[in-house]
């Protein structure tokens, strides 16, 4: 994308924008190095995944990222076993604690890249916790990071007091008030020492440390309080070993989880960078452009989004049967408004922005931009605007392509105006020629005969309301301007005979270009008003005609309702004549008298009656028929309607030889045969698609680690089972289970689940380097 085009179009200040929506420095330096993209499908990916986060962020509000950094340089440290600092290892705290906030926040989340994104964070309370117990801040480690620091400094303290209690003899003893310069304690090169006059040295006997600037004093240290010194010392030794242990035993945890840590890093700063931009959008009431590679733009109500105040909306249409689009209209008209808003727009929705513009608004991809905009001299060139301009429209003419976008702002002005106006064409009617969407402004009438006689082609101006003598920044497209030069004058006060010679002054062609814009404006206007009138018509049939299918349901329901409450009836009454009948027969057959055969036949005369008679309620069976589009293969997960029962399954199984397959109908799996389906492209297919690559990846990017500790027995076993599955997905070799050591549970959980499974090809518990038997190590086939 063109430079010169970035900067005219004040495009770093959109950047400036949304990076400040971002929450962590990497980001903000991330989005303000973006460029517009190319690819349609990149574009159109990246938007959508925006959609989500902006569906995401509207729900459930804004999402609070903090402890982002850059653990680069930091994890290739530590896997050279090197010691991490304090502040280094609370920014891998702050990193794990919004790990653990974000997995909250992403449990009820149901967009697919984005739960994708937040499920695939890991976790590690163990670390966080270490880390919280020992580190209080950047120059503290706690006391109760170990027992042995504890320890040392609980005898450091005690050291302290006794160098204290003996220097205090010295300061209150009044055999010592002479020789000392002041009654304090002091410490030169980490050793307690007493202030002495330089003259009186011998009375305190002892190693001097140092000298006050004036000479007059020496800091001594007494050879009574040498030893204790000493003591002091090698216990602050042993206090900075030990914090080294310490920090060395945290970096070792810190190496052990070096993969989740950096994963973890790539996909808080993707939730960051989507966040932002979602922000963006929401609080600027943006919308999602659709994108296209068939040289359309329509924008709806489209705004320049870094003008403040009332902004007056535009709508732009360009594409299909013209692809040059040339604008006239006043001085401060909104022109190159326009244009700059046109360009910018397209910017933004290619750097995969959410756009200043109403909902279905169309953005064409473009392989560059190239811009003439602004009344640029350049000076060290020596060359006038007119120059200036034309030296970029040679640039422009000799690179643009059929996939450019061209703005250019007032052509072929700054020059003798028929030139000017004959260059203007010649340029245009270039780029139209190759095809090239161009959007040009001008003052040059000759070009609004050009737009009204020649193909792909058309006008537009911006609106200029001559009752109030000022524009109204309102773009017309489909009329050329007019000049309001007369009407201005005339209101005014200009004396009307000055008017009048001048009009008779005017060309023919300028008079009957004036009048034919006026008739223009006239058909324009009736057009409007009888477009405005068919669609109120529209609406109003469309609304009759959903009335009526809603009335003709209802009646069909009601009739329906009526068949079986009388169906119903029917049966109830038969039932209950069937059954009196029955009751009648068979107390009958209890007389002396009776003729048990004949009472038998009546009885199944009356059953048999009855069965016939009885009215079956109309169930729709599973008749399938012969297709009359039937595809001739099908492959797995393709979509088809069975022929019969008109409903949607999935192929599970390609055909045999003889074309019969399986399908999945919902829950119901059953056998077919590929003359008894047709092939369609379903809705869902796309997004079962979308999951499975989704699925893919987060199986490619599965950690390497499972950790269950502090997890409830049943819920342990339960994410064990969904991990090995995962993992056997992602092709992992080996991996490691830690369950700690604790009572035991999980420990024999974990083996009795392994011993039986048959993913797995070995596995055994840790050894030292590895984490002991608080963890086990699993192979897979």
């Amino acid at each position: 994308m063109q430079e010169r085009t970035l900067e005219v179009l004040e495009y770093e200040k959109i950047l400036e924008k949304v990076a400040s929506q971002a929450r962590s420095s990497v980001i903000k330096n991330k989005i303000l190095n973006l460029a517009p993209m190319t690819d349609a499908d990149e574009i159109k990916e990246e938007l959508e995944n925006t959609a989500q986060m902006v569906g995401v962020i509207s729900r459930f509000g804004n999402i609070d990222l903090f402890g982002l950094y850059d653990f680069t340089a930091m994890i290739g440290y530590v896997r050279k076993r090197g010691i991490l600092e304090p502040y280094e290892l609370l920014q891998v705290n702050d990193l794990l604690r919004v790990s653990e906030y974000l997995k909250n926040y992403g449990k009820d989340i149901e967009e697919v890249y984005i739960k994708d994104l937040f499920s695939r964070i890991s976790t590690n309370d163990f670390i966080k916790k270490e880390i919280e117990r020992s580190i209080i801040s950047e120059d503290e480690i706690a006391d109760n990071a170990s027992s042995e620091l504890r320890n040392i400094r609980r005898q450091k303290a005690r050291k302290e007091a006794d160098i204290k209690a003996k220097l205090n003899s010295y300061i209150s003893s009044d055999r010592y008030d002479d020789a000392l310069q002041d009654k304090v304690v002091s410490i030169r090169d980490g050793r307690y020492v007493v202030p002495v006059k330089t003259n009186k040295k011998s009375v305190i006997g002892g190693i001097i440390h140092d000298k006050s600037s004036s000479g007059n004093t020496l800091f001594v240290e007494p050879a009574a309080i040498v030893e204790l010194n000493n003591q002091l010392k090698d216990l602050e030794l042993k206090e900075e070993d030990e914090i080294r242990r310490i920090l060395d035993r945290l970096s070792r945890f810190v190496e052990k989880f070096d993969v989740e840590i950096l994963e973890n890093q790539k996909l808080i700063g993707r939730i960051d960078f989507l966040a932002a931009k979602a922000k963006f959008a929401i609080n600027n009431e943006y919308t999602k452009p659709k994108i296209t590679t068939d040289k359309i733009i329509k924008l709806n109500q489209a705004r320049h989004p870094l003008l403040t105040g009332k902004v007056v909306p535009i709508d732009v249409i360009i594409g299909g049967d013209y692809k040059t689009l040339i604008i006239t209209g006043p001085n401060t008209g909104g022109k190159t408004v326009s244009l700059k808003t046109v360009g910018l727009i397209s910017l933004m929705a290619q750097t995969g922005f959410y756009i200043p513009a109403e909902e279905n608004s169309i953005v064409n991809v473009f392989d560059d931009i190239f811009v003439d905009i602004g009344d640029t001299q350049s000076l060290e060139m020596s060359l006038s605007t007119f120059s200036a301009s034309l030296t970029k429209i040679v640039g422009i003419t000799e690179n643009a392509s059929p996939n450019s976008l061209v703005l250019l702002d007032e052509l072929g002005s700054g020059t003798d105006p028929s030139e000017g106006a004959a260059l203007a064409i010649s340029i245009l009617d270039y780029l139209r020629k190759k095809e090239i969407m161009t959007f040009a402004t001008t003052h040059y009438s000759e070009l609004k005969y050009y737009a009204v006689e020649t193909d792909g082609v058309m006008n537009a101006s911006v609106e200029f309301d001559v009752n109030t003598l000022s524009p109204t920044y309102k773009l017309k497209i489909g009329t050329p301007g007019k000049s309001n030069a007369f009407e201005i004058s005339r209101r005014l006060g200009l004396d009307e005979s000055i008017l009048k010679s001048a009009q008779n002054l005017l060309g023919e062609d300028t008079k009957n270009v004036n009048k034919i814009l006026d008739e223009i404006e006239e058909s324009k206007e009736e057009i409007q008003a009888k477009n405005a009138e068919i669609d109120r018509y529209k609406l109003q049939i469309q609304k009759a005609k959903r009335d009526l299918e809603e009335k003709s349901k209802e009646v069909e329901k009601q009739r329906a309702a009526i068949i079986i409450q009388a169906e119903d009836k029917a049966n109830e009454i038969l039932e209950k004549a069937n059954t009196e009948s029955q009751e009648m027969l068979k107390e009958a057959k209890k007389s002396k008298n009776a003729n048990t055969s004949d009472i038998d036949r009546s009885l199944n005369n009356i059953r048999n009656k009855y069965k016939s008679s009885k009215i079956e309620r109309k169930q729709k069976g599973l008749r399938i028929g012969k297709s009359d589009d039937a595809p001739e293969d099908l492959k797995l997960g393709d979509i088809v309607i069975i022929e019969g029962i008109n409903e949607r399954a999935e192929v599970i199984s390609e055909p045999d030889n003889k074309g019969n397959i399986k399908l999945q109908m919902g829950i119901l799996k059953m056998d077919s045969n590929i003359k008894n389906v047709t092939k369609i492209e379903g809705d869902s297919k796309t997004e079962k698609n979308i999951q499975k690559v989704y699925n893919a990846k987060k199986a490619m990017n599965i950690s390497p680690t499972l950790d269950l500790r502090g997890q409830r027995y049943d819920d342990a076993m339960r994410n064990l089972d969904k991990y090995l599955d995962d993992a056997m997905l992602a092709g992992l070799s080996k991996a490691k289970i830690i369950h700690g050591k604790g009572t035991g549970a999980l420990i024999n959980g974990v083996t009795e689940n392994l011993k039986n499974d048959k993913r797995i090809a070995d596995f055994r518990l840790g050894d030292d380097k590895e984490g002991g038997y608080g963890v086990t190590i699993v192979s897979f086939d």
